[in-house]
Order: C-alpha cells, then sequence, then structure tokens
C-alpha cells in the first residue's frame, strides 16, 4: 500500500481552464528531479541548494538530444523533510493553466521516474509520517466537502486536533486505571485497594470516563446530521399549505402548489443555509387514509422521511375546531413518543385568515408551536431563526463533535468494554478479567486516531480523498 516512489499529481481541479495550475510532488527524489527540468531565472541557481519554504522562479524545459523546449515560465516551492506536509521532500510546480501545459510537465516528471499519486496519498503519507493522526486525516476530507459554515468549522476544530486530545484524554485516565489495577495484580497480599477511599476513587475514575464516552457518542447524532445536512421533513393532513410553506422557505416554487387534496404524491428536496447550518428539506404527501395506491406509496415515503429525519414540522390548519384540535394534540403526543429524540415544530398555517387566543392551550403543550402565513410569509423567518439557534446553542454545549461512523462505532466499542469493567467492578470481581476489557476499551480508541489500524481501514478512508491531496 506504503512505498518510498516519488508521487506527483495535479492538485488543482481539471473541469476547464484556469489561470494557475498547482502540480504537487512528494518523496526523497523530488527535488533533485525537478531540479533536471527546471532553470532558475537567475543564472547558476540550483534548486537542490535552497532552503526549505523558499520559492523560485523559472522555466520549465523539455531538453532531448536535438534541441530544448521550454514548456512554461513557472514558479516552484521547496518544502524539505520534515517540515512539509507529507514529512517528505516536496516541491510545488505553479504553472499557467492550460491543460496542454500540465499534461507536458506531468510527462516530464514521469518519464524522470515519478509516478501519479492515488488518492489521499499525499495524505496518507502525512499520516504514516505522523504529521497528522488518522482524525484529522478524515477531518481534511470533510474539510474539502464542507457545504456550510458550521461543517466547515467542525472540520477545522478536528483538523487542528480537538477529538485527537479527546481521546488522548480518555486513554491516559484508562492507562493510570489500569497502572492501579497492574499493581493490585503484582501486590495482590498487600491489598493495595482494599481501603473504601481506594475502592471509591477507581469507581468514580471509571464512571467518569464512561460518562465521556457517551457524550461523545451522542454528538454524532448532531455532528452527522450537521455534516451532511440536518433533515427537515414537512408533514401534515392534506392542502393545508406544506406545499405553499416548502416554497417560501427554500424561497424558490418548487412543489406545486394547489387546492386539489392529494396533489403532492411524492416527496420534494430543497436546502437552505440559515446561521452557517445546512438545513434539507422534504415536502411530502398528506397523511390521511386512502385506498389510491399512488397516494398510498407517497404515505410511505412520507413515513420513511419521517424517520430520516432529525426535525418534524407539522403543519395544521388554524381554523380546525375543538375535536380536530383534541385530535392534533394526541397525534403529536404520539409523535413525541414515538420518536423522542426528535425535534417537532407545531405549525398553525393560515393564522392571518382565522385567529385563534389559545386553542385550549395548545401554545403550551408543545416545546415548538408557532403561527404563521406561509401564503403571506408572515413569521416563517423567525420560525427558521428559532430552528438554527436550536443546533447553535447544541454546539455550543459540545466542544468535541463525533462526525464519523468509524468513530462512533469505536466509541460504542470502548464504552461496551467500560461497562463491563464497572459491571465487575462493583461486583468486587476478578482484575485480571477488569484489566482485559480496560485493554480492549484501549484498543478501540487507539482504531480512532491510528494507532491500532489495518490496510482496508487506511484504503478505505485515503480512497475517498481527490487526487492531489
Amino acid at each position: 500500500m506504503f512505498d518510498d516512489a516519488t508521487i506527483v499529481a495535479i492538485a488543482t481541479p481539471s473541469i476547464g481552464t484556469s489561470a494557475i495550475s498547482i502540480i504537487r510532488i512528494s518523496g526523497k527524489r523530488s527535488i533533485a528531479i525537478v531540479e533536471d527540468i527546471f532553470h532558475s531565472v537567475k543564472i547558476g541557481k540550483k534548486l537542490g541548494k535552497q532552503s526549505t519554504h523558499t520559492i523560485h522562479l523559472g522555466y520549465i524545459n523539455d531538453i532531448n538530444k536535438i534541441n530544448k523546449n521550454v514548456i512554461d515560465q513557472v514558479m516552484v516551492s521547496i518544502f524539505r523533510s520534515p517540515y512539509s506536509y507529507t514529512g517528505e521532500n516536496m516541491i510545488e510546480i505553479y504553472c499557467h493553466g492550460s491543460y496542454y501545459i500540465q499534461e507536458r510537465i506531468l510527462r516530464l516528471l514521469m518519464d524522470k521516474g515519478m509516478r501519479i499519486a492515488k488518492p489521499g496519498e499525499f495524505t496518507l503519507r502525512a499520516f504514516m509520517n505522523k504529521k497528522l493522526d488518522l482524525t484529522q486525516a478524515e477531518a481534511i476530507a470533510d474539510l474539502i466537502t464542507s457545504e456550510s459554515k458550521i461543517s466547515h468549522d467542525i472540520s477545522l476544530q478536528q483538523v487542528k486536533g480537538s477529538l485527537n486530545k479527546e481521546i488522548k484524554k480518555l486513554k491516559n485516565n484508562l492507562l493510570n486505571f489500569l497502572s492501579l489495577l497492574e499493581l493490585e495484580l503484582e501486590f495482590s497480599e498487600e491489598h493495595l485497594l482494599a481501603t473504601k477511599h481506594n475502592y471509591k476513587k477507581m469507581n468514580f475514575s471509571l464512571q467518569k470516563i464512561k460518562d465521556k464516552l457517551q457524550v461523545l457518542i451522542e454528538s454524532f447524532l448532531l455532528g452527522n446530521a450537521i455534516k451532511k445536512g440536518i433533515n427537515v421533513v414537512i408533514i401534515g393532513n392534506p392542502n393545508v399549505g406544506k406545499s405553499t410553506f416548502f416554497n417560501k422557505v427554500i424561497q424558490e416554487d418548487r412543489s406545486i402548489v394547489s387546492s386539489t387534496i392529494g396533489t403532492t404524491r411524492d416527496f420534494i428536496e430543497g436546502t437552505i443555509v440559515s446561521n452557517g447550518i445546512l438545513f434539507r428539506f422534504f415536502d411530502t404527501a398528506g397523511i390521511r387514509k386512502s385506498n389510491d395506491s399512488v397516494e398510498i406509496l407517497g404515505l410511505k415515503k412520507t413515513v420513511e422521511k419521517i424517520e430520516e429525519s432529525s426535525i418534524i414540522f407539522y403543519l395544521f390548519n388554524s381554523s380546525i375546531g375543538k375535536i380536530e384540535q383534541k385530535k392534533l394534540v394526541n397525534y403529536i403526543f404520539r409523535l413525541y413518543k414515538k420518536y423522542p429524540k426528535k425535534i417537532i415544530f407545531v405549525i398553525a398555517n393560515k393564522s392571518d385568515i382565522v385567529y385563534f387566543k389559545d386553542f385550549y392551550n395548545m401554545k403550551y403543550k408543545f416545546s415548538y408551536f408557532f403561527e404563521i402565513s406561509a401564503k403571506n410569509n408572515i413569521g416563517i423567518k423567525d420560525l427558521i431563526h428559532v430552528l438554527s439557534e436550536i443546533f447553535i446553542k447544541k454546539l455550543k454545549e459540545n466542544q468535541v463533535v463525533v462526525t464519523q461512523i468509524r468513530h462512533y462505532e469505536a466509541l460504542k466499542n470502548s464504552l461496551r468494554e467500560i461497562s463491563f469493567a464497572l459491571n465487575i467492578f462493583s461486583k468486587n470481581g476478578s482484575e485480571d478479567l477488569i484489566s482485559i476489557h480496560i485493554k480492549e476499551s484501549l484498543s478501540f480508541l487507539s482504531e480512532i486516531t491510528g494507532e491500532v489500524t489495518n490496510e482496508d481501514i487506511l484504503n478505505n478512508i485515503f480512497s475517498k480523498f481527490c487526487i492531489g491531496k
């Protein structure tokens, strides 16, 4: 998987032409190879004698037995090992963005013994040379593909090592606990852990580790949603204004607006960014009993979207009578019970037509209750502001947010081992058995940062990168 070949790739987008293109090179021979084809504007200047982190103006030449052809005037940056992104000698060539120029330079370099880099190979080398850990490498990929400010900010924090620091703290705490256990095993006759004080102290330490793991695991629901965009499903009975509301939210006429019941038979998707957070809205078929096979399929898809979404927007017509109001309250409470981890907005639409004051204290029965007019665009801006503020607050409460499913699974496995250890510890069980579970927990944490890994995992992670990164 990993060799010492000198690799090269175009690090700028290949779609269309651009003013400048960057050709990135890494490997022991990178400086020497580029020196063969680069001629500085300053006579006698050699790249091999230049310091790290310097930039030089010159020409890339194709020299053969017959003549010397100038391909382009370029700038060349030098990054010497270990003070480079990959930890190896690196060169970056800044040439003009012509496809012809890029291909000519690449061909020259490959003729000199370089090979085209695989996707993510520059970052893989950075990981292998301990310039960053696996959490930081994955965060770089997320940073490149981030679609919103919040997603960008979370990725940037992880590139800086925020998750790595938390994992290190957990591992240090586990190692401290493990050292006391090992001491007990070695000097069992001395009963070093027999005192009540030591027992409580160790139990408290292990419980704190368990609590921190649970916090990180729970943050995944938030982090994964923000990374991909937070799903918001709009549901309600037919003809309550869901499609009009959807169009106003995303500020496009995407959904068909009609007074005919059952107009929306499938879900329609639209996105907005509010306070730097990406939200994905889904307008769905109206919820009602039907014998129509197409409409039944639409209702099935509505249920699927409810399952997939973090937020439920339930719209109803504000002109409903007292009996319907009671049914509505019962239905929302059933939603709360069925989806305890989802946030539910109860939204009274067309409130400009029918004024209601209380709705049997409905406003106070629900955590989030809004009166709007989708048609006249009243109350929607405030509603979306509240929606984004919920997640801003959640992010402030979570200093570190887990976004990778791989990290989530490893944390769950680590927590499982800690739970086993705590259970044995509480029953004054075997220290040997406790030690085994603690070591397993440490192993799962080490998988997150890449201290314990295998080639399949690395291939899976770095194959998702673009070529040149």
